[in-house]
């Protein structure tokens, strides 16, 4: 309620200087998520294969085999989620799986960006929050992937559509963490982001100010 909140009373700030705000929905965003996280993984798989400890990469002081240079290279130079991200890659990339996961969610990546192009036909920008919570504690969500993936789900479909975007601070939530907005506007268009974004803290301090976390 906090970041929505604090997003909309920016909006406000918007219309109050001279801009026309109106209430905007895309349903087809709800695809970002998945589409984004199998392509990335996909291309990550791939990119990281090359990391084999002989050309490329970190290479495991502690091998005596070419077998065991490969195996202990990747096992100590990758961390827990580019593990996973690697094995999500090969599993989507899989004969078998390419077609059910992969296409789709190439397709599911072309409709979001067509998505935003109609959206600009009538708008010049998009607002919307940065995240949908503000920042975790520190290690909190580490045991829960999906919920650390969640929290990109208002970055991700931009990312996946190609659009540039900035962050703005707009607030703070009940206990004092900040609160980021962004601004979304068309290809090639990065100076009318920046724009409105100087136009936001010409009338706002959020930008000035530290939380007190005590």
């Amino acid at each position: 309620p906090d970041v929505k909140d604090a997003v909309l009373a920016a909006a406000d700030i918007f219309r109050a200087n001279g801009a026309s705000v109106e209430t905007f929905k895309m349903p087809i965003v709800k695809y970002a998520i998945p589409a984004y996280y199998i392509i990335a993984c996909a291309e990550a798989c791939s990119n990281l294969s090359r990391y084999d400890g002989i050309k490329y990469g970190y290479s495991s002081p502690n091998a005596d085999t070419l077998m065991e240079t490969y195996v202990k290279t990747r096992s100590e130079g990758f961390g827990m989620e580019v593990k996973r991200r690697i094995m999500l890659g090969n599993f989507v990339l899989s004969s078998g799986y390419y077609d059910a996961y992969y296409n789709k969610a190439l397709k599911a990546k072309k409709l979001i960006q067509n998505a935003f192009y109609d959206a600009f036909k009538k708008y010049d920008m998009l607002l919307g929050p940065v995240a949908p919570t503000t920042a975790l504690k520190i290690g909190e969500s580490l045991s829960d992937p999906l919920k650390m993936y969640l929290g990109d789900i208002y970055t991700v479909m931009i990312n996946i559509a190609g659009m540039p975007s900035m962050s703005v601070p707009c607030g703070f939530d009940k206990d004092n963490m900040p609160i980021g907005m962004q601004i979304i506007g068309k290809p090639f268009e990065e100076a009318e982001i920046m724009s409105a974004a100087k136009a936001f803290e010409n009338v706002t301090d959020f930008h000035n100010k530290l939380p007190d976390l005590g």
